[in-house]
């Protein structure tokens, strides 16, 4: 199987997964709102959802802010793949669209950071220095989004340089 065929493929299940996710967090959500106990919801995680204060709201909508500029990340990443696909490497789609997605990525990155340490200072009440796990995962996104920043700046290289020698006679 083609590695590009294979991308497309396993880009096509993580965007129906985290759209799948998605809707799911917004019942156990509602649910929890509500007041519905679930038995596999602990009691304490119910209790944090039953205050209904603003700031609540208000991390659950910048996350899911978030959430669409992943999705919309890896919709673009899909374009790229589709685009190799094709074997279309010196369109000026290609580099567009990894480096769109380089940006959701960082973007992505840099902000689940911010809104877990947030999250962690205003919910916990606690402030921890330290490297956890979820750090060099939020790290990895940041560094991901600057490869493929990288990489489309090679492509536009190669564009360049093949409609230089396009040109020569």
């Amino acid at each position: 199987m083609d590695a590009p065929k294979l991308l497309n493929n396993i880009l096509n299940i993580i965007i129906y997964l985290i759209i799948l996710s998605i809707l799911i967090g917004f019942v156990f959500t509602a649910l929890a709102l509500t007041g519905t106990y679930m038995s596999f919801i602990s009691s304490e995680s119910i209790s944090k959802f039953s205050k209904h204060t603003p700031d609540i709201y208000f991390f659950i909508i910048l996350n899911l802010m978030v959430y669409t500029v992943f999705i919309y990340g890896i919709i673009k990443f899909k374009k790229v793949a589709e685009l190799l696909l094709n074997k279309k490497i010196y369109d000026e789609k290609l580099s567009k669209n990894v480096n769109i997605s380089g940006k959701c990525f960082v973007i992505c990155g840099v902000f689940w950071w911010l809104f877990d340490s947030l999250g962690s200072i205003h919910f916990n009440d606690s402030i921890t220095i330290g490297v956890s796990e979820k750090t060099f995962l939020y790290l990895f996104f940041i560094a991901i989004g600057l490869f493929m920043m990288l990489v489309s700046e090679v492509f536009d290289s190669a564009r360049e340089e093949k409609n230089l020698n396009d040109l020569t006679i």
